[in-house]
């Protein structure tokens, strides 16, 4: 089993959407991707965009060859939108993907009439019915029961969350439980597993008044969780401030478990970008009009994108790997062979699990072609000396 987690909060997008390769199945869970409409008044940095536009890239990529695709809920984060925003995955770039594999989805049972749409639109869009996947098993994946959208309220919705196995090894995908509910952790438990991703508590929403219990509640699940599984991975509205940050490094500090961000999981420096929003603007300011031209096809983001990289490690936000000047990944982007997700994702953040970085590290040979996740690629040929 190899689980690739490529949206989330702590990787500089709004989402939880993961890749897990199997011996004859290739599952995506939740391909979807956003990046905050506005966050105190600001819409996202064109920094911000350009790693968005990267990480969907990334999660389009994954989708052509899903054999499996699970949605545990239709929020905007998590699944393709008909009217999507500049920022977000729109359901014709994905339709063609979505049309060759199964599909497993929450039903439309305590959703919001936004959702209960964006499901119905899923089910114009591929011409067929998506039936409820709450309960169901069918080989190495089972889904749970409905379990709480984070805290019980008059409106409460609910999720989907997902379990995987092969070969003795159990991971769990319980998106946007946000450690908020014991039946959901309970749940958890009993499917014994190895890996578990779940979305934090949403911290950057409450006031003082509310703070205290929520990260109580959420910290005491978190450590009943983590006696019960070798790696937790919380991520999702956790990381979307950098109390968030703090509150992970405090429970990590607390179980004496593996206890790690979808950065920490692939042992990469985290870019917290809605928590950095205020800072991108002070250090990169933005024209006025900049959002409306993208919106229109008429902005560039490279320049932000080299220029926000420059600032963020300018300010010790981030430490390129050490082999980054000499390395032919950055040739290929920089010659426009390669898409920047590459870079953006490894070379820039310091990514140890970089296969080339490893070998390097160890000195033994490996291709211009190999990519940072060690597959290669026909067409890519070094040109500098």
């Amino acid at each position: 089993m190899n689980i690739k987690i490529l949206a989330a909060e702590s990787l500089g997008v709004r989402g939880l959407c993961c890749a897990v390769e199997l011996k004859g199945r290739r599952v995506v869970i939740d391909p979807g991707v956003a990046l905050g409409w506005s966050r105190r008044g600001r819409l996202p940095h064109p920094f911000q965009v350009a790693i968005g536009a990267g990480i969907r890239e990334a999660i389009l990529r994954a989708l052509r060859t899903a054999t499996d695709v699970v949605i545990s809920h239709f929020d905007g984060d998590h699944t393709p939108l008909l009217h999507a925003n500049p920022y977000q995955l729109g359901l014709e770039e994905a339709r063609g993907s979505l049309s060759r594999c199964r599909l497993w989805a929450k039903g439309p049972g305590r959703s919001s009439p936004t959702q209960q749409q964006r499901r119905k639109d899923l089910e114009e869009a591929l011409g067929r019915r998506l039936v409820a996947a709450e309960g169901t098993r069918e080989g190495p994946l089972a889904f749970s029961a409905p379990v709480r959208h984070g805290q019980p309220g008059a409106d409460e919705r609910t999720v989907m969350m997902t379990r995987i196995e092969e070969d003795g090894l159990t991971f769990v995908h319980a998106s946007d439980m946000q450690l908020l509910d014991p039946a959901a952790v309970e749940t958890i438990l009993q499917w014994q597993p190895a890996i578990v991703l779940v979305s934090g508590p949403p911290l950057y929403r409450h006031g003082s008044s509310s703070l205290e219990a929520l990260k109580q509640r959420a910290g005491d699940n978190a450590r009943r969780l983590s006696r019960g599984v070798d790696t937790l991975i919380v991520d999702h509205h956790l990381l979307r401030s950098e109390e968030g940050a703090a509150w992970l490094d405090r429970t990590r500090q607390e179980t004496g478990k593996r206890v790690v961000s979808a950065a920490g999981f692939i042992d990469r420096e985290p870019l917290l970008l809605e928590s950095w929003r205020d800072k991108l603007y002070s250090w990169l300011p933005v024209p006025e009009a900049w959002h409306q031209r993208y919106a229109a096809g008429a902005a560039d983001l490279a320049w932000y994108r080299s220029e926000g990289w420059k600032v963020l490690t300018k300010n010790g936000m981030v430490t390129p790997c050490g082999w980054y000047r000499v390395c032919p990944i950055k040739d290929h982007t920089d010659r426009g062979r390669l898409e920047s997700y590459w870079v953006d994702n490894y070379c820039l953040v310091s990514n140890r699990s970089c296969v080339r970085y490893q070998m390097e590290e160890r000195g033994a040979y490996h291709a211009d072609n190999m990519l940072p996740d060690g597959t290669t690629r026909e067409g890519l040929s070094r040109t500098i000396a």
